[in-house]
């Protein structure tokens, strides 16, 4: 079966997480992905080592789960060489996929304008730190200053008195990598049907102030942040912590049908289901501090385990607050293939997490990692229409690698 995006050609020139997390997915869905390299490789091949994960003589597991199932060329786009090289793999490409500086793409020649004058029908899709305009246009954005601190999702989602969250990284890059795919395959869809590609943007700083829409509303209405444990919207829609100190989150919106139900069923304290001060949110609003507290002592009285099988008898909404290394185990995740483990050519497993969209045409995801800088050049070259005594003097010149 063909898979969703069998047949188009992806040329990408980025470094490190939300790009190459794009192209990581327009490549699980079926399309060629091809990432342009500098002689010295995309920084993350080595900038991952705060990270704690390996570097084996065959790749990255870090640098992989960003950039597996592409291509790799080496091309110097400091060199006339490189830089034609790069153009003529545009020229035969369906989407360019960056997220260099502006600055940078001057240098090269290889600005949407200059890429859309040369080659109109190619789609120009681009990660920004803070947006094409504006006075922050041109500043450095990664995910720990454009998406969590600046959108206000560090300081305001962190509990109230205490530190702020120690985020991980790619967080806000993989949402943006998610958006950035979107925007590319509804793009593709136009230039199929007009013959015009379009330019495709989505900053870090935008996608967060998306995901964080909900929070801004109730901002701009009052609804003051950063809160404590004590200050939810429900005392049924926040998360309790358990006496073998793990947590439990209840997620249940219609407190007044509800709250009853939780009492006898799962508290078994029937007389708080008519107590004045809770029977209703609207009272409960006026004390939502008091109920937190009453249910934190409730949920102390018995381990995680006990609360769980209650409420699973009860088909009431909750979820234990999981471990990565939970989620590692987890036999829903690896049902569905939410998970995938890799065996390197040395023999060591790793466990990746799949792209986060699943098609009938594809079934199981491939992986094949990246390899070492330049593993594909000769090959790609050839493809692209370079004889071989040309690509052997580029090489020789430096312009690739």
């Amino acid at each position: 079966m063909m898979k969703p995006l069998e047949g188009i050609k992806v040329v990408e020139l980025t470094t490190y997480f939300a790009a190459p997390a794009c192209g990581r997915m327009l490549a699980d869905w079926g399309a060629e992905v091809i990432k342009v390299e500098g002689p010295k490789g995309d920084p993350y091949r080595t900038a991952y080592r705060g990270q704690r994960t390996p570097q084996f003589e065959e790749g990255c597991p870090s640098f992989d789960l960003e950039n597996s199932n592409k291509s790799f060329v080496c091309l110097d786009t400091k060199t006339e060489g490189g830089r034609e090289a790069v153009l003529k793999l545009i020229s035969q490409c369906d989407v360019f996929l960056t997220n260099n500086r502006l600055s940078a793409l001057k240098k090269m020649g290889l600005t949407y304008e200059e890429v859309h004058a040369r080659y109109p029908k190619v789609v120009y899709a681009e990660v920004l730190g803070y947006g094409a305009k504006g006075p922050l246009k041109d500043r450095p954005g990664y995910d720990y200053t454009a998406f969590f601190s600046r959108s206000g999702l560090m300081a305001d989602l962190s509990s109230k008195g205490g530190n702020v969250m120690n985020t991980v990284a790619g967080f806000g890059d993989h949402v943006t990598a998610i958006t950035l795919a979107s925007g590319i395959c509804a793009a593709l869809l136009k230039a199929q049907r007009t013959g015009e590609g379009d330019r495709v943007s989505v900053a870090l700083y935008q996608a967060a102030i998306f995901i964080l829409s909900n929070g801004l509303l109730c901002a701009e209405y009052g609804r003051e942040y950063p809160r404590t444990h004590f200050d939810c919207n429900s005392p049924l829609l926040t998360c309790y912590r358990c006496k073998d100190d793990e947590w439990i989150y209840l997620s249940m919106p219609e407190y007044d049908k509800m709250w009853p139900r939780i009492c006898r069923d799962i508290f078994e304290r029937p007389d708080l289901a008519e107590d004045p001060r809770f029977y209703c949110i609207a009272e409960t609003n006026k004390r939502i501090g008091e109920a937190v507290a009453v249910c934190d002592e409730i949920f102390a009285e018995h381990d995680s385990a006990y609360w769980i099988e209650k409420m699973e008898a009860n088909d009431i909404a909750h979820e234990k607050l999981a471990h990565f290394t939970d989620v590692l185990k987890d036999e829903q995740a690896w049902a569905n293939g939410f998970l995938q483990e890799y065996t390197y050519p040395r023999g060591e497993k790793t466990v990746f997490s799949s792209t986060p969209v699943s098609f009938e045409s594809i079934g199981e995801l491939p992986f094949k990692h990246a390899g070492r800088v330049g593993e594909n050049t000769r090959s790609i070259l050839r493809a692209a229409g370079y004889a071989e005594e040309d690509i052997e003097a580029l090489i020789v010149s430096g312009a690739a690698k």
